[in-house]
C-alpha cells in the first residue's frame, strides 16, 4: 500500500504527418483524400495525449479514471506502470520519484483488458509465476499467518502419528522432531511480532515453496477459484479467467494495483458479478487501486473518487455522489448518469436579489443553496443551458409542453422518450403500481428548482462553481475567440452597408 502522486504529468507523442496519397475511385476517377480528424491538441512537440494531470492518491484509496475512448486514461495508467515514458512532470510512489525507474522495480501489478494468461500453464502455475521469478514484499503479518498454519498442520500430523504408530520409542522420536520444528516456528513468530512492535512491517525476499503455496491458496480462496487450480485457461470461462488474472496480480501483494478495463470483455451478468468481487477484494487486501474504465456505472460503484477525463484534460475529480450531484461542466453532467441528462435553452433571471430559471412561460425559483452559490460568483441575468436529469422531471399541470414518442415500461418505472421544443428528452416516471400509456399525448413537464444544473452558454461551465480553478482546452477558447471576431466583422460589415 502506498501513496501515489501525479504532479503536472504531460504525455506528448511525436506527430508524424504522412504525405498525401493520390486516391482513385471507380474507373480511375480521382477522389479527394479523407482528412483525419484529431480530438487531441497538436503542438510543435507533437500530439498531447495527457495535459497537466495532477492527482494525489492516498494510501489504500480506490481511484477510477473514467472517460470516452481517446481521453488519455489508459495512457495515464501506463505512465504509472512505467510502460509509457513521462514527457513532463513527476510521478511519486511511496515518497519516491519513479520517472526513471524500471516497471519491475516499482512494486506494482497490472491487470489488463485481455487476460494475458500463459495457455500452457495451469491456474496454480499462472498465479505462482510472479512469486517464483521476483523477490516479494513480504509482510511480517503474512509470515506469522503462514507459520501459524504450519504449526496447526504439524499438530494435526502429531495426532495422526499417535493413531498410526504403535511403537512407543519410534513415535517419541518423530514427535520430538515435530516439536523442534514447532519450536523454531514459534521463535520466528516472536521475532516477527517484535519487528511489528518496532515499527517494521515488511521485508523483501523470495518466498519459499511452502510460503508460495500458502499465498496462492489464500488468494484462490479469496477469489473462489480454488477448485480450478489444476485447470488450464482454455478450460475456464471468461469470468474465471479474469479472476485468475486478478489473482496473479494480487498474489504479489503490490503497493499499487493497476486495472485497465478488466471487465470490458465480459457479458453484462458477469460484469455485475465481477464488480461485486472487486469490491469484496478491495476490503480484504491493503492495496492502492487505480482503475480505468469507460463505463460510468463501474466508476460510480467502485471508486472512492473518480477522475473524469476528456481529450487529455481532467474535467473533474470527486466522490461519485459529488460528481453526480454537482457536475462542474456540461460534459461531466452528460457523461455521468444513465440515461443522459436533458438540456434546455433557458433564461437565468435575477429579480429582487432572487434567481429564477425560465423556459417560455414556465418560471421556477432556484433553491437557497443554488442562489447562494450564484450570488457568491456574481452571476447575472443571462441565457443558459439548463440541465435536468430524467428522474428529476415530473409530469404535472404546469411546465413545458412535450409530445411522447415512445413509452418504455421498465417495471418499477416508465421511460418516456419525448420531443420538447424540437429536441429529444427522456423522462423517468415511477409506475407506483399503475401504468399509463402516454404515447402520442402532449403533457407538461416540470422540475424542482433545487435539482437543476445551470451551464454557461459561453464555456459550458457550471455557473455555481465559477470560482474554482479550471483548466480548459485552449482550442475551445481559440474557437470561441474566432467566432467572436467573425461575428464582430459581420456586424461591422452590416453597419458599413449604405442605407437605402
Amino acid at each position: 500500500m502506498a501513496e501515489v502522486i501525479l504532479k503536472d504529468i504531460v504525455k506528448i507523442y511525436p506527430y508524424i504527418d504522412k504525405p498525401k496519397r493520390k486516391y482513385f475511385g471507380l474507373f480511375g476517377k480521382k477522389v479527394a483524400p479523407r482528412i483525419r480528424k484529431h480530438n487531441l491538441q497538436i503542438t510543435d512537440k507533437g500530439v498531447v495525449a495527457v495535459q497537466s494531470f495532477n492527482l494525489d492518491i492516498k494510501d489504500g484509496e480506490f481511484i477510477v479514471l473514467v472517460g470516452p475512448s481517446g481521453c488519455g486514461k489508459s495512457t495515464t495508467l501506463r505512465m504509472v506502470a512505467g510502460l509509457e515514458e513521462i514527457t513532463e512532470g513527476e510521478l511519486i510512489i511511496d515518497g519516491k520519484i519513479v520517472n526513471s525507474i524500471e516497471p519491475k522495480d516499482r512494486d506494482i501489478a497490472m491487470v489488463f483488458q485481455s487476460y494475458a494468461l500463459y495457455p500452457h500453464m495451469t491456474v496454480y502455475q499462472n498465479m505462482g509465476y510472479p512469486l517464483r521469478i521476483l523477490p516479494q514484499n513480504i509482510t511480517y503479518q503474512f509470515e506469522i499467518d503462514f507459520l501459524n498454519s504450519e504449526i496447526k498442520d504439524r499438530e494435526n500430523e502429531k495426532l495422526e502419528l499417535k493413531e498410526t504408530i504403535n511403537d512407543e520409542k519410534k513415535l517419541q522420536v518423530k514427535l520430538e522432531a515435530i516439536d523442534n520444528i514447532i519450536k523454531i516456528h514459534q521463535d520466528r513468530i516472536k521475532e516477527c511480532q517484535d519487528k511489528i512492535a518496532a515499527g517494521e512491517f515488511s521485508y523483501v525476499a523470495k518466498l519459499s515453496p511452502a510460503m508460495r503455496r500458502y499465498k496462492i491458496l489464500q488468494v484462490a480462496e479469496m477469489l473462489n477459484i480454488t477448485e480450478y487450480l489444476d485447470r488450464k485457461p482454455k478450460n475456464l470461462s471468461g469470468g474465471q479467467r479474469q479472476r485468475v488474472a486478478i489473482g496473479r496480480a494480487v498474489v504479489r501483494n503490490p503497493k499499487v494495483l493497476l486495472m485497465d478495463e478488466p471487465l470490458s470483455n465480459l457479458d453484462a451478468k458477469l460484469r455485475n458479478q465481477m464488480r461485486a468481487e472487486i469490491i469484496k477484494l478491495r476490503k480484504r487486501i491493503n492495496t492502492t487501486f487505480i482503475y480505468v474504465t469507460h463505463d460510468q456505472v463501474e466508476a460510480m460503484t467502485l471508486g472512492d473518487r473518480i477522475v473524469v477525463m476528456k481529450d487529455g484534460f481532467v474535467q473533474q475529480i470527486g466522490t461519485p455522489q459529488e460528481v453526480f450531484d454537482h457536475p462542474r461542466n456540461k460534459f461531466v453532467s452528460g457523461f455521468i448518469g444513465t440515461p443522459q441528462m436533458n438540456y434546455f435553452e433557458a433564461m437565468l433571471l435575477l429579480e429582487d436579489d432572487k434567481y429564477f430559471v425560465q423556459i417560455d412561460d414556465y418560471k421556477v425559483e432556484l433553491s437557497k443553496e443554488k442562489q447562494d452559490r450564484l450570488r457568491a460568483n456574481n452571476v447575472g441575468t443571462q441565457r443558459i443551458t439548463l440541465g435536468v436529469r430524467p428522474d428529476h422531471m415530473v409530469v404535472g399541470e404546469e411546465g413545458i409542453d412535450g409530445t411522447v414518442d415512445v413509452n418504455e415500461l421498465m417495471g418499477p418505472s416508465v421511460h418516456l422518450h419525448m420531443t420538447v421544443k424540437g429536441k429529444d428528452v427522456i423522462v423517468i416516471i415511477p409506475t407506483l403500481g399503475g401504468y399509463v400509456n402516454y404515447v402520442g399525448k402532449t403533457i407538461k413537464l416540470g422540475f424542482n428548482g433545487g435539482l437543476v444544473h445551470l451551464f454557461s452558454n459561453e464555456n459550458d461551465r457550471n455557473l455555481e462553481y465559477l470560482n474554482e480553478e479550471y483548466k480548459e482546452d485552449p482550442r475551445l477558447a481559440e474557437l470561441r475567440e474566432k467566432e467572436k471576431q467573425e461575428a464582430l466583422k459581420a456586424k461591422e460589415k452590416e453597419e458599413a452597408k449604405p442605407q437605402e
